[in-house]
Order: C-alpha cells, then sequence, then structure tokens
C-alpha cells in the first residue's frame, strides 16, 4: 500500500487532524500488520508524504494547520 494512503487512514482513525506524534505509531501498526516495508525510517517517509500530498502537489489530500507545528489535517476538516 502506498504510504499517502496510510498516512490518510491514520488521520481519518485520530478524527482528521493529529500531531505526527500520534500518527507515526498508527501508519508504523498499519505497515507492520500487513507487512508493508517500514525501514529505519519510516517517520521520513511519513513526513514526506505528508508534504508531497499537500499544497496542490501528489493527491493533495493533507494540510499542515501551521507551519513547522507537526500538526496535519485532511484538507476539509
Amino acid at each position: 500500500m502506498e504510504w499517502w494512503k496510510d498516512v490518510k487512514a491514520a488521520l481519518e482513525e485520530l478524527g482528521g487532524k493529529a500531531h505526527l506524534s500520534k500518527i507515526y505509531p498508527i501508519v508504523y501498526r498499519r505497515r507492520k500488520n500487513r507487512k508493508d516495508t517500514l525501514g529505519e525510517n519510516y517517520e521520513e517517509w511519513i513526513r514526506n508524504s505528508l508534504q508531497q500530498n499537500s499544497r496542490g502537489k501528489g493527491h493533495d489530500v493533507f494540510e499542515s494547520v501551521e507551519l513547522g507545528s507537526g500538526i496535519w489535517k485532511l484538507k476539509g476538516n
């Protein structure tokens, strides 16, 4: 499964808005349960997925609540 889909599912599970510290363990658990790729830098992959799918890029489903805050939300929430 693509990283952005796991991040989206994590945010949905968290009510549509959450700090990275809440997103990381959910994505980790989902990928581990499916035996998908994780790697040592999985947190970097999650951040990259958020950034690459926001501000009109990629699937454009995420947005930062406040730049540098670490809080992200699903667009429309």
